[in-house]
């Protein structure tokens, strides 16, 4: 087989590949708001991406965040279902195009919830790993003594007894320097 002839064989495989994933989209009839539509188109025409194709995409990334937002046990339960479901429309699709097996384009519900249980799993060691950094830096504030309004009122005396100078030393501390100065001039003579 020449080069060219395998580039109309992967056309057609392509093709084929187009159509199947087509045939497993269910249609669903629905209206939006009108300023989430002209969103959708807004961001359709700035990719260069179809509008359905957009909606589509947003819908099912919808769809992942509300089904991992569900109570554990009922999404374990709500995904089997599903999952059994999407099998049965696909059966039922293949039956309808004469095909003897279809390939469910999605997603797969139950691996899904698996996703999110070891999510979950991760997120909750992280907490209990951050537990003990939370605790110690609560605790710190803490630790430190607690001051009652005596220890309060006596730091404030001792402070405020630091910071002004007693009147003694002030008069002290004058006399030296008067007493240094006048040692140190010689002594003049007021006839002179």
């Amino acid at each position: 087989m020449s080069k060219a002839q395998s580039i109309i064989e992967q056309f057609y495989q392509e093709e084929q590949a187009r159509l199947s994933d087509e045939a497993t989209f269910s249609p669903l009839d629905m209206s939006i708001s009108s300023a989430d539509m002209a969103l959708i188109s807004t961001i359709a025409k700035r990719f260069n991406k179809d509008r359905s194709l957009l909606a589509r995409e947003a819908l099912s990334q919808a769809l992942l965040d509300m089904f991992s937002a569900l109570d554990p046990v009922e999404r374990k339960m709500l995904a089997k279902e599903s999952d059994e479901l999407a099998s049965s429309i696909a059966a039922e699709i293949a039956e309808d195009q004469g095909l003897s097996n279809l390939e469910v384009s999605g997603a797969n519900w139950v691996a899904q919830d698996k996703n999110c249980v070891k999510a979950e799993r991760k997120a909750e060691k992280e907490r209990e790993k951050a537990k003990p950094q939370q605790i110690a830096q609560q605790q710190s504030p803490e630790t430190q003594a607690p001051q009652t309004d005596s220890t309060i009122e006596s730091t404030q005396q001792a402070e405020e007894i630091e910071a002004e100078p007693m009147e003694d030393d002030v008069t002290n501390e004058f006399d030296a320097s008067v007493e240094a100065t006048v040692e140190s001039e010689p002594a003049e003579s007021i006839f002179a």
